[in-house]
């Protein structure tokens, strides 16, 4: 192009204003560096726009108990009970109050004294006519006679005196029809109370409580919350272990590894590429072009902190694959100075076309990411789309004054161009194509079996310490984080109780009531308590009487005053109390209250846990999905539902990138015939990279998804420059320079696969296999396709 011939011959007399221009950004990119917020969870690779699944994402947030601290104790063979509780009142004494905040170990520190005083005077509004029918079985000579002799069993004990009062109100053990009800919002099936303390069905594990102002997503905060733990852990006896379970050490040790993965990803790419260069062009003519992807990179980084809050860890990371990509510009441009044969002006005039075409197709390419619910992928897209922008302008404007006069000797020319090859070797074109037909058919075959996962947890680095402990949490305790939940969402809270209550009809119906966890039980709606209480009053109308004489008769025979029940039958004639929000706190029941009751500023939300296996939920949510307000999440079914999107946005993505590549190929070429020749490197690569994936054992996610964007990009880029160079073989030296870029391209994935965080090895591996089939594709398969050199 001429205006990049003419800008050269223009800059010629000003460097000095190019070498000042170079240094401030520079210094911008180090000042925005040092203000540069990094977020190192997989956050920001998680959807936030209006699909189903970010709407499920930022459900599943709000989880009960998701956000609480869970400290499981485990005795060791031979402790006994005693010293494990005495343990756990030792480590909950031990935890710092800033960081371990409201820790409970067991009844005696929610405050439930008022709860077992209190419970028995709100019967009529938790009773229901079920448990009325179970009551009036009971109502008769045998039973009443079994419940007084237990009444006189109980005060002949030490404690009877304490149990006068409680059976005097009550002395047919009502009250425990209404504790059954407390069941249901006990998260952990594996717990019992023992000596106020919540301890396994086997005595050898207890657990601890506790809320932290520490957001599960805050890195710096989380790492001295675990240090805190470690200290209080420390304190501990002999035979007596304490495991943190939350999302902090998850959040901690991707923070770690994303950490150790940078410095060790960049170092090596950086030494990679540097290596290629003291190989392959062994002169310092070439400096300027080893520095053209760092100042494209520090570009990228000052524009990307310009337009995010935050940068995420993970796209920080693909800055080796950006070295990789933008030092191909610096690559085309130098080998065209350096080895052709013309005037540096008619050079740069003839190898601009392609540099600028390579450059948009791969523009084209990343930016169909700016359309994705992932803001960790528009991160990616922005810090791409800056990188490589800068990296053509700074190639095509200001490398050409860095690179010195032509080497007159380089050993290496046309006649290491393939098409020559093919000339005198006539059956090596054939073995080439046979060869690559075979792989690429292969590969195409195999690419059918190719599957989708949109399960998070393996996008995150999740070390065996914490597999291993989320395990034993769940095999004593019975695995209560891992539910489905039910959102009964509305205005007001009455309104959203009925919703609960039609919920947890639902649940009963399916039977699964006593594997939940809901309030509806508990906490019924005005409706509901005017019924329970109207059934209530109507019971005892109708056997109030019988009962009273059942109860004297059966008095009289174990020594009972006449008048030792009033209490009870008084107490059938009082007006039933409110069964409210305050009361439930008042009987120590707020901190369950607050994780299964929502509210914010506009609405409540009532939550329900249910067993979260398949069969159930498919029939849950068919039902469900009828009832207004009411929305199931499971995480089962997010999974799913995360691969079905990534199963979309990655056809999206495919289709529009390959229209906005395949467009600008036609006004480039005009021609079909080259058209399909430039593509052939991104189809071989995109066919190998799916086939070897699906031979490999891999599965498409979040994160290789952006391999096939990537694929695209380069892979035009090498066809581009190929067909280009078939015409005009006098000015461009292509094949030499495709070759390097391919091999710096591959350093810099090459690199992201030493990273231990499943997302950057994932990124890295893919794109390296698609890469190794581009670069030969391109390379080796179109001079092939193109007629014989003369």
């Amino acid at each position: 192009m001429k205006l990049f011939a003419a800008c050269y011959t223009g800059l010629q007399k000003r460097r000095r204003w190019l070498v000042l221009l170079l240094l401030l950004l520079a210094v911008g990119s180090v000042w925005n560096l040092s203000r540069l917020k990094i977020e190192e969870s997989i956050v920001a690779m998680l959807p936030d726009g209006k699909s189903r699944a970010a709407k499920d994402f930022e459900l599943l947030t709000k989880a009960p108990f998701a956000r609480k601290l869970i400290i499981h104790l485990r005795a060791a063979p031979g402790a006994g009970v005693e010293g494990l509780l005495a343990a756990t009142d030792r480590l909950r004494a031990s935890l710092p109050g800033e960081l371990f905040s409201n820790p409970v170990s067991g009844p005696k520190d929610m405050g439930t004294s008022a709860l077992m005083s209190e419970l028995g005077d709100y019967m009529p509004l938790l009773l229901d006519r079920k448990e009325l029918q179970q009551i009036a079985d009971q109502l008769n000579p045998e039973s009443v006679d079994a419940s007084l002799a237990a009444d006189v069993t109980q005060l002949l004990q030490p404690q009877g005196i304490a149990l006068k009062n409680k059976i005097r109100r009550d002395p047919l053990d009502l009250q425990r029809f209404a504790l059954q009800k407390l069941r249901f919002l006990n998260p952990f099936p594996g717990i019992r109370v023992d000596k106020g303390h919540f301890l396994s069905r086997d005595g050898r594990s207890s657990l601890i409580l506790a809320d932290t102002p520490v957001l599960m997503t805050d890195a710096a905060g989380g790492r001295k919350l675990l240090d805190a733990f470690h200290r209080a852990q420390g304190q501990l006896p002999a035979g007596i272990s304490a495991e943190l379970l939350s999302g902090h050490p998850y959040t901690v040790a991707n923070a770690e590894t994303i950490q150790g993965d940078l410095r060790v990803v960049l170092l090596a790419s950086a030494v990679g590429i540097l290596v290629v260069f003291v190989v392959f062009l062994r002169s310092l003519r070439a400096l300027p072009v080893f520095l053209l992807p760092l100042f494209s990179m520090a570009a990228a980084l000052v524009m990307v902190s310009l337009w995010f809050d935050k940068l995420s860890g993970i796209t920080i990371g693909f800055g080796a694959v950006l070295l990789g990509i933008t030092i191909d510009f610096g690559l085309h441009v130098y080998f065209a100075l350096q080895l052709g044969d013309n005037s540096r002006p008619q050079l740069l005039q003839a190898v601009s076309r392609p540099v600028l075409f390579g450059g948009l197709t791969t523009l084209a390419a990343f930016s169909v990411l700016l359309r994705s619910e992932l803001p960790g992928q528009r991160q990616l897209a922005v810090f791409a789309i800056a990188g490589i922008t800068a990296a053509l302008l700074l190639a095509l404007l200001v490398l050409p004054h860095f690179i010195g006069k032509r080497e007159e000797n380089t050993g290496l020319g046309r006649a290491n161009n393939p098409a020559s090859l093919y000339t005198r070797r006539p059956g090596l074109r054939w073995f080439v194509l046979l060869s690559w037909v075979g792989i690429a058919g292969f590969c195409a075959f195999a690419a059918q079996g190719l599957r989708i996962n949109g399960e998070l947890r393996q996008l995150g680095y999740m070390p065996q310490e914490l597999q291993k402990a989320e395990k034993r949490l769940a095999e004593v305790w019975g695995g209560g984080r891992n539910r489905a939940l039910v959102f009964a969402s509305a205005a007001d809270l009455d309104m959203a109780l009925q919703r609960n209550e039609q919920v947890w009809q639902s649940l009963v119906e399916h039977k699964v009531q006593d594997e939940s966890v809901s309030l509806a039980p508990l906490l019924a709606s005005r409706q509901t308590k005017r019924q329970r209480v109207d059934d209530w009053q109507v019971f005892w109308r109708e056997r109030r009487e019988t009962t009273e004489d059942l109860i004297r008769a059966g008095g009289q025979k174990y020594g009972f005053s006449s008048d030792a029940f009033s209490p009870f039958f008084s107490g059938l004639d009082n007006p039933p109390k409110d069964l409210d929000i305050e009361t439930l706190q008042r009987w120590g029941l707020g901190r369950l209250l607050d994780n299964l009751l929502l509210k914010d500023n506009n609405s409540y939300q009532l939550v329900s846990l249910v067993p979260d296996r398949p069969e159930l939920i498919s029939r849950l949510e068919s039902e469900l999905a009828t009832l207004p307000g009411v929305t199931l999440v499971s995480q089962t079914r997010f999974g799913k539902e995360l691969s079905r999107e990534i199963g979309i946005d990655f056809s999206r993505f495919i289709i529009f990138a390959g229209l906005g590549v395949v467009l600008l190929l036609l006004v480039l070429f005009r021609r079909l015939p080259e058209v399909f020749l430039a593509l052939l490197p991104v189809v071989t690569g995109l066919v190998v990279m799916f086939g070897a994936m699906t031979w490999m054992g891999l599965e498409l996610n979040l994160f290789n998804g952006v391999a096939s964007i990537l694929i695209i990009g380069l892979g035009v880029d090498y066809g581009i420059f190929m067909v280009c160079h078939d015409r005009h073989k006098e000015y461009l030296a292509s094949s030499r320079a495709i070759i390097v870029s391919g091999l710096t391209t591959l350093v810099g994935f090459g690199a992201l696969v030493l990273a231990r965080h499943p997302a950057l090895h994932s990124i890295g591996l893919t794109v390296l296999l698609g890469i190794s089939a581009s670069v030969p594709t391109a390379v080796l398969v179109i001079p092939a396709f193109q007629k014989k050199a003369g």
